[in-house]
């Protein structure tokens, strides 16, 4: 059982640790309260392009002298950007935790963003957006947050798109990077041989100023999405050898109480089980898909449920029938006890074998507390789910598994 501790720094930048003194690996991170919903329309793609940038130098290391700093010792740094958050982090060897965490902390102080640097990384950025729109199976959930939430920024694809990143400037980093890596919008997660005293030590140095008050609203995410109210149907003609459906609506956010209802359903429906309900009717009893998931992503003040298929041609119609029938299915008949039940035990498995991947667990603990301030352990999750009720994922299901509710994306 892992235990947490936590802490605020006068600066506001808060800690959460999750220390195990006998780890020979130790995991390092920064989150930033910042992604690609707080840019404007003209310029998106830039909290994306600011995470490549962070590793191009500081005022005290050139990008080479950040490189060779970490893989000296077989450390690792990396980054990754989502609609509302940054995550900087590193893996270590246990003795280079404090190497690790200098970095880490210079690159969130002292970034230079160097115009040099940016005219190589814009190609590079170019390049992943072009690799992006051929591969049909993952463009196709960009657009369909675009579809659901436009026109909130909440749509918006993290790369952002050829002309919107190539009007970006190092002079439009600086300013972003200066309003939103403040100590008040961070939190500095670790897990490992680390201990809070060296985390405080470090941290303090970096950001040793008071808290300041936020400022006025961001660039691009103003008041909470407001987008049409009506479901779309979009067909697109791509010519793909296979068709890609993509089916959802708006859901609850981050904060609403039927969160853990509504994401409990999603597994039912099409987790990572083969013997989820779509996996086995659409492709184990009929054939008519290679794959099927379901998915549900809470934002901080929205929600995100969708389903995704690809199929022959031919079967689409078919298959997509088939989702709408077990969705209803599940909005006219309450679970029994005992499916309930199995659904749970199922769950509580998966969510075991999960916590064992240190990385995914480091990064889901530094994700949940920059967010909500809190993460629920192991044992706490578990009280958690035992609260569900067959009832309660019946009204759940039978508030948003309308056919009506449902936008549909295809292309073909």
């Amino acid at each position: 059982m892992r235990h947490y501790q936590t802490s605020t720094l006068a600066s506001g930048l808060r800690i959460i640790l999750a220390e195990e003194p006998q780890a020979t690996v130790s995991y390092l991170g920064l989150g930033v309260r910042v992604g690609s919903r707080d840019e404007s329309l003209r310029f998106h793609g830039l909290s994306h392009s600011i995470e490549h940038m962070l590793f191009k130098g500081t005022r005290l290391r050139s990008a080479p002298q950040l490189i060779e700093r970490m893989e000296a010792v077989g450390a690792e740094l990396n980054a990754f950007t989502t609609k509302e958050e940054t995550m900087l982090y590193a893996v270590c060897p246990s003795v280079y935790a404090r190497r690790s965490l200098a970095v880490l902390l210079d690159i969130a102080r002292h970034s230079r963003f160097p115009e040099e640097e940016w005219a190589k990384e814009q190609e590079v950025i170019l390049d992943e957006i072009h690799s992006y729109e051929d591969s049909p199976s993952e463009l196709i959930f960009d657009e369909f947050e675009d579809q659901v939430f436009r026109p909130h920024p909440l749509g918006h694809a993290i790369l952002g798109t050829e002309a919107s990143v190539g009007r970006i400037t190092t002079a439009h980093q600086r300013r972003f990077y200066q309003r939103h890596y403040r100590p008040e919008r961070m939190v500095l997660f670790a897990q490992g041989a680390v201990s809070m005293e060296l985390l405080e030590e470090y941290a303090s140095r970096a950001f040793p100023e008071e808290a300041k008050e936020e400022e006025g609203e961001n660039e691009g995410i103003g008041s909470s999405p407001s987008y049409r109210t009506e479901a779309r149907h979009v067909v697109r003609r791509r010519g793909t050898a296979q068709s890609h459906v993509l089916m959802g609506c708006p859901a609850f956010d981050l904060f609403d109480r039927r969160r853990l209802g509504l994401s409990l359903l999603a597994n039912i429906l099409g987790g990572n089980g083969m013997n989820a309900r779509l996996n086995m009717e659409l492709r184990e009893k009929r054939g008519l898909v290679y794959h099927v998931e379901c998915s549900y992503t809470p934002y901080t003040d929205s929600g995100l449920f969708s389903i995704y298929f690809g199929s022959s041609h031919r079967a689409e119609a078919e298959a997509m029938e088939l989702v709408y029938r077990e969705l209803e299915r599940l909005a006219k008949e309450p679970l029994t006890e005992a499916e309930l039940t199995a659904a749970l035990r199922q769950t509580r498995g998966q969510l075991l074998v999960a916590s064992d991947n240190k990385e995914q667990h480091f990064l889901t603990m530094g994700k949940s507390f920059l967010h909500t301030g809190r993460f629920d352990t192991d044992e706490e999750l578990s009280e958690r789910l035992a609260t569900l009720t067959p009832e309660g994922l019946y009204e759940t299901a039978r508030e948003l598994f309308q056919r009506a509710n449902f936008h549909t994306l295809i292309y073909r």
